[in-house]
């Protein structure tokens, strides 16, 4: 159960969103870092790993939020909204610290 890829909206503040990607070895892991405005979205694109002979596609393992530089991160793991393997999902994101899946 996993998701490709991953939009967030940010719905009614500015925050800065941060994505993890898995891989076969926990230190190869990625993380992506983006500040979005109020209303905007953006997604976080398909990564793959390496694994010599072929490519293994990098599971997006939970996404970050932090409204301005001092505010409490809050995290969501993506699994726990995958029923399979997911092309993309859309959350929007809201200043009191919740994501909603968008449909």
């Amino acid at each position: 159960k996993y998701t490709r890829s991953v939009t967030v909206t940010a719905e009614d503040t500015d925050i800065t969103i941060t994505v993890r990607y898995g891989a076969s070895k926990e230190e190869d892991e990625i993380v992506e870092l983006k500040d979005l405005q109020e209303g905007e979205s953006h997604t976080f694109e398909e990564k793959s790993e390496d694994m010599g002979s072929w490519q293994n596609v990098r599971k997006i393992l939970s996404i970050k939020g932090q409204i301005g530089e001092d505010g409490e991160v809050f995290e969501k793991l993506c699994e726990t909204d995958c029923e399979g393997v997911h092309s993309n999902i859309h959350y929007t994101v809201h200043k009191w610290g919740v994501y909603s899946r968008s449909r």
